[in-house]
């Protein structure tokens, strides 16, 4: 008698695609669907603990035969499985026509099993196969609408599910299968459709839903109906940028009218890696905006909702991470020229539009090739589309201008907007505006010492005395790199205004040094001395918001001067390196352009 392999315990997946050869789909669809399907598996097993290259898997045409190795936990498994395998086929779909979409059936099951020269074999193997054949199954997947049916063995469900309330045991009901020689049951889950957590608020058992109400996956019709009821006349400006911090910015989502409409749509969108669906972290986001009071009743639900997910300590990481939206936040628009490297009468526009305050870098807006002359109203162009996309936040804009140093004397504080009108309005009617140095953005080494210097400024709110030439006589003796080397200074009055193309062979001038230094602020002016300027610099580094305070304390000089005054032309560099375009800054263009 031969030699019988001997035994393995394994975890057992079955995985079959619901009507495979149905009749809309070709053999390219076919193609689709069973590559789909493998890509499923990977990503979904691998969020699940399991490693896929340490999994055995056969292939079934329309489906597969997954034997896990006993080092991946089976509740761990169960927990996570159904939430990643449900959210890795809507990726699947989103992107696909509808006779490339599949949905899913799972059977799970544990036991010993014995692999010859043919594959794997044993009794476990079979019954999970006749379990996943279950024509009950079968028929509630395709009359539910949901994406998986997962079908548990009677021993997988009172020795894993059972046990364990973060597999959600209660979202399972037991269905009799008599498949071939199979005559016995199972246990059925629908992913996310229609069952209600035991420990869900007294708020939430409500009546049947309007007809009008959508069931979906995560969110049962008598929670849609309570939710409706909450967030309905709910209103804030801050709705975008709710939406953007939900989603993480990981996908393009339109403008939503209403509180409601966009956690209709959220409800929609993946769970990111964490497991937190969208449409939870923005109920949550929300809660916190409206403040306690407002949102006792949704905070309550949110807090439930995440506890029945087994997400709470995924919740509390993100909580951890995010900060706050500021009470008066800002929004930047970073716009940065780079010259070309062999003509310096063109030039390359890009920009970096934020749309909620709180993440940085957004994504890179152009770039526009074009003559240097040509910036103002390539510029206005750029700042009337923004505010068309910024059209319903209530929220202040910062203007930032990258430059490289022979167009740092462009007179921005001049430029204006809406060309377009007939009658163009000056930037600094509307907008702080802050001059920054290109080359400072793209010298990586010198940017720690830079935010060791704006940290200082920060924290202790800057005086006239730490801003060179204002501060101590005998400093101003040595070579301008000395004295900026020392750690007092975070801001200089240049005596002159900067050479656009300086000589290397003379040593490092002021500017260079102020950048070398990680000095954030650096002034000068076309004919005013540095004496001449002492009252005007102090009143713009001292005031509410420390240094970061200066550009908008420079508006406001600006808007309440005179024909002459000194201020309409005092030219303000400040560089805050919480605003970064990479560790780099963009690289040099030639004639070309960018790639």
């Amino acid at each position: 008698m031969p030699h019988s392999p001997p035994t393995e315990h394994r975890t057992i997946v079955a995985v079959d695609v619901a009507e495979f050869t149905r009749p809309d789909r070709t053999v390219a669809d076919q193609i689709a669907v069973q590559e789909g399907l493998y890509g499923v598996l990977r990503a979904a097993l691998t969020a699940a603990g399991a490693v896929v290259d340490e999994c055995d898997i056969e292939d079934r045409g329309d489906g597969a035969l997954i034997l896990i190795p006993p080092s991946v936990s089976k509740s761990e498994l169960a927990d996570k499985l159904p939430d990643r395998l449900a959210a890795e086929i809507r990726r699947h779909n989103a992107t696909h026509a509808r006779p490339a979409q599949f949905t899913l059936r799972v059977g799970l099951h544990a036991g010993d099993i014995r692999k010859n020269a043919n594959g794997w074999v044993g009794n476990a193997v079979v019954q999970t196969f006749r379990i996943l054949d279950s024509e009950e199954a079968k028929t509630e997947l395709s009359r539910s609408g949901q994406l998986v049916a997962f079908i548990a063995s009677s021993y997988f469900y009172d020795e894993v599910i059972s046990q364990d309330p973060g597999s959600a045991p209660e979202s399972y009901r037991r269905i009799d299968v008599s498949v071939k020689s199979f005559d016995g049951y199972a246990w059925l889950r629908l992913h996310g459709g229609r069952w209600e957590a035991g420990a869900s608020p007294p708020a939430l058992v409500a009546g049947p839903a309007h007809d009008d109400v959508v069931v979906r996956s995560l969110f049962p019709a008598d929670e849609m109906k309570v939710l409706e009821g909450l967030l309905s006349g709910v209103e804030t400006d801050r709705l975008p940028m709710l939406v953007r911090r939900a989603t993480r910015a990981r996908i393009p989502l339109p403008r939503f009218p209403s509180v409601w409409e966009a956690f209709l749509n959220l409800a929609d969108v993946n769970a990111d890696s964490d497991g937190i669906p969208p449409a939870i972290e923005f109920l949550e986001l929300l809660a916190e905006e409206l403040g306690a009071d407002s949102a006792a009743e949704l905070t309550e639900w949110v807090s439930q909702k995440i506890y029945n997910l087994r997400r709470t300590e995924q919740r509390q990481e993100r909580r951890e991470t995010r900060g706050p939206i500021p009470e008066q936040p800002f929004l930047h628009l970073m716009i940065v020229v780079e010259l070309d490297a062999i003509d310096e009468t063109r030039c390359v526009l890009s920009f970096w539009r934020q749309e909620d305050p709180l993440e940085w870098p957004p994504p890179r807006g152009g770039p526009h090739e074009l003559a240097v002359g040509e910036l103002e109203r390539r510029i206005d162009e750029v700042i009337v589309q923004a505010e068309s996309e910024w059209s319903d936040q209530a929220v202040s804009v910062a203007l930032e201008f990258v430059m490289p140093r022979p167009l740092l004397q462009m007179p921005i504080m001049a430029w204006r907007k809406e060309y377009g009108s007939g009658y163009p309005r000056p930037l600094v009617y509307d907008y702080p505006l802050a001059l920054r140095s290109l080359e400072r953005m793209r010298s990586a080494h010198w940017h720690r010492i830079w935010r060791m210097r704006w940290e200082s400024a920060v924290d202790d709110t800057p005086s006239i005395r730490r801003i060179h030439p204002y501060g101590p006589a005998e400093a101003r003796e040595n070579p301008i790199d000395a004295v900026l080397s020392e750690s007092t200074w975070v801001g200089m009055v240049m005596d002159e205004p900067p050479s656009a193309h300086p000589d290397p062979s003379s040593g490092p001038d002021a500017l260079t040094a102020a950048l070398r230094a990680g000095v954030p602020l650096v002034v000068w002016h076309p004919r005013a001395s540095a004496a001449d300027l002492r009252d005007l610099v102090g009143r713009l580094v001292t005031g509410e918001g420390g240094i970061s305070g200066v550009p908008a304390r420079h508006r406001a000089a600006h808007l309440a001067a005179t024909e002459d005054d000194l201020i309409r032309n005092l030219v303000v560099l400040l560089d805050d390196p919480n605003r970064k375009i990479g560790p780099g800054g963009p690289p040099p263009t030639s004639s070309g352009g960018l790639e």
